[in-house]
């Protein structure tokens, strides 16, 4: 089935959505417990206006419904005597709601991202999928990076 979601780029009028599936998704599906969903809405927006900069944030609704919703992370590079500037990108925190899986909302979620990474002049996107994600991004043309290596540190 074909998406009917409406994807584009979040502004300040859409952070309370954006805060309600972030909340969603970290408390209904990984079982978090914290902050109440007004607590959590109000330091979203905070966190937010404080990375407007490096954190693109993009939403898919249907009608007025907030379903899914994806960040574009900027990464400066340093900068090179051929190419000056350098820029990276990371996909973060794409997430549909339940109801509206396995009908294309990621993947124009991704799209619509990807196509403002290309815009934006990024080197890379890269991404830190799931277990479970790993083939939607294969899917969409994301591939195993031989050069990445990463150190996790534990947490206390």
């Amino acid at each position: 089935m074909l998406s009917t979601a409406k994807v584009f780029r979040a502004d300040e009028s859409n952070l309370s959505d954006l805060a309600a599936l972030r909340f969603q998704w970290r408390t209904e599906e990984l079982g978090e417990r914290g902050l109440s969903l007004e607590v959590f809405d109000a330091r979203f927006r905070e966190w937010c206006a404080a990375h407007r900069e490096s954190h693109m944030a993009f939403l898919a609704t249907i009608g007025e419904v907030g379903v899914g919703c994806a960040w574009l992370v900027i990464v400066d590079r340093v900068p090179g005597p051929a190419k000056f500037v350098r820029r990276g990108g990371m996909i973060q925190s794409v997430y549909v709601s339940p109801a509206h899986r396995n009908r294309r909302v990621g993947s124009d979620l991704v799209g619509v991202l990807t196509g403002e990474a290309r815009a934006t002049g990024l080197d890379y996107l890269m991404v830190h999928p799931s277990e479970r994600s790993f083939p939607f991004y294969r899917r969409l043309g994301f591939e195993a990076a031989e050069k990445a290596l990463e150190l996790r540190f534990a947490l206390t």
